[in-house]
């Protein structure tokens, strides 16, 4: 205040009585608050659908069963020296197939398995793998654990230090059922 000012005795009263909602921001941060909560319910709505097909599509797959039990069994033998196409399935019935990888050799003793799709896409790996007493690298596959399409299977060795080097592949092959 500067000096000959006289001060009115209820201006300062009724400033500090006067209640929050009649300040002048009050009116747009409401606005923005209701249509930031409106955007948010929309936005769980969609979420909710969306978790709602899903939850129907995975109940209707474990329904029919996510992998069928097998009816047969085959063994497939092959060389990493010499690999040949190995088919996986290809009837109506589930199969497993049982692969026994040759693998004799003095510089590994302990092996990583990984399928991988044609596209570079990996779809599993087994680390750690021993050979058995003929030493042969064994893995069974379910024929409804992969889709229909070209895949190959790298044999990895793991060094003394742990490293990996790559053995060999072999082509694997799911035909349509």
């Amino acid at each position: 205040m500067q000096a000959g000012e006289q001060r009115e005795p209820g201006d300062e009263d009724e400033r500090k009585q006067a209640p929050w909602w009649h300040d002048p921001r009050v009116p747009p941060a409401a606005v923005v608050l209701i249509l930031l909560l409106l955007a948010f319910g929309a936005w769980q709505a969609i979420r909710a659908g969306i978790a709602e097909d899903r939850r129907a599509m995975l109940e209707a797959r474990a329904a029919e069963g996510f992998l069928m039990p097998p009816s047969t069994t085959r063994t497939a033998r092959v060389s990493l020296r010499a690999p040949r196409r190995v088919s996986l399935g290809g009837g109506q019935a589930a199969e497993r197939l049982e692969i026994l990888i040759e693998a004799r050799s003095d510089r590994y003793q302990v092996y990583r398995i990984a399928i991988s799709r044609d596209d570079g896409t990996s779809v599993m790996h087994v680390d750690r793998v021993q050979p058995d007493s003929s030493g042969n690298l064994r893995i069974a596959l379910n024929s409804t654990l992969l889709p229909p399409g070209s895949y190959s299977i790298r044999v990895d060795g793991f060094t003394w230090r742990g490293e990996t080097a790559q053995v060999g592949s072999i082509p694997l092959v799911v035909p349509a059922r």
